[in-house]
């Protein structure tokens, strides 16, 4: 009888050691998982982010494929970011929503084809050039459209917000011509409606419109008339961070266009480098 109530009590015994051991096991593993946690908030929250808008419905500039947003400015954007060492949060809008967000500081600046205009500058300060541009028209290859003049009495399409709008609104009013412009929230409007006859054509920078034009086979042309010849670079509101970006923007822009970087990525997008004023 004794022998069996000792067995028991060393039963028990080695029950109870054995639970604490799993106790202190269990413990030292959630220790070490919440030490993990905290350390990658940590990393994380410590990493810079610059907030950036872009329309991701802009080819080749700012748009998605597979659900990656890509692009030109895109990708200038982000290798300056990495370089910097920002983490970039993107915001997606139409063009016009992307303008009032960074006028009210909900944006870092925007990349997406922002040509320079003094009108603009006046709220923002810009960063060193990276690409050049010139505003065109595309019209319908088989139209009996050659120049601008030939649009007299037409409609041309354009995008709500767009710098080219207040281009072609400027050169129907120096030039006495009756054209009608059409505003639409997007590219894809205006490109549609040209190819289907319900406008005469487009108006938009010509680098894009060619590359448009290439990557999709469209049935169509460009005017030879340039109305604007025109300067993209990134604004920033003139604030002392915003000074403090620009000016970091700056110096990653040169070493880009010096290494050849920025030539490369533009190539890549538009067959074509319009990183440099010819």
């Amino acid at each position: 009888m004794k022998m069996k109530t000792f067995l028991k009590l060393n039963a028990l015994l080695i029950f109870v050691i054995s639970i604490n051991l799993l106790a202190a096991c269990s413990n030292s593993a959630n220790s070490q998982e919440e030490s993990t946690k905290t350390a990658s908030k940590s990393e994380t929250s410590d990493k810079k982010v610059i907030r950036v808008g872009a329309t991701g419905q802009s080819f080749p500039n700012s748009y998605q494929e597979d659900g990656e947003l890509i692009g030109f400015d895109v990708e200038v954007l982000e290798t300056i970011a990495k370089n910097l060492g920002y983490k970039v949060q993107w915001t997606l809008a139409g063009f016009e929503g992307l303008v009032g967000q960074l006028g009210v500081g909900k944006l870092d600046t925007i990349a997406n084809a922002f040509e320079y205009t003094e009108e603009r500058a006046e709220q923002y300060n810009y960063s060193t050039t990276y690409s050049y541009t010139s505003t065109g028209i595309a019209v319908l290859k088989d139209s009996p459209y050659d120049s601008v003049k030939d649009l007299n009495g037409q409609t041309v399409a354009g995008v709500l917000g767009s710098n080219k709008i207040n281009v072609l609104e400027d050169y129907v009013k120096k030039n006495g011509l009756d054209i009608e412009v059409r505003q639409y929230e997007t590219r894809d409007g205006p490109q549609s409606d040209t190819i289907k006859g319900a406008v005469a054509g487009y108006v938009q920078g010509k680098p894009i419109l060619q590359a448009t034009i290439n990557k999709s086979k469209l049935p169509l042309k460009i005017l030879e008339d340039d109305l604007k010849k025109s300067e993209i670079g990134f604004p920033f509101a003139k604030t002392e961070q915003g000074d403090a970006l620009r000016k970091a923007f700056n110096a990653e822009i040169e070493k880009l266009r010096a290494d050849g970087t920025l030539a490369e990525i533009s190539e890549k997008y538009y067959g074509d480098d319009i990183t440099s004023e010819e």
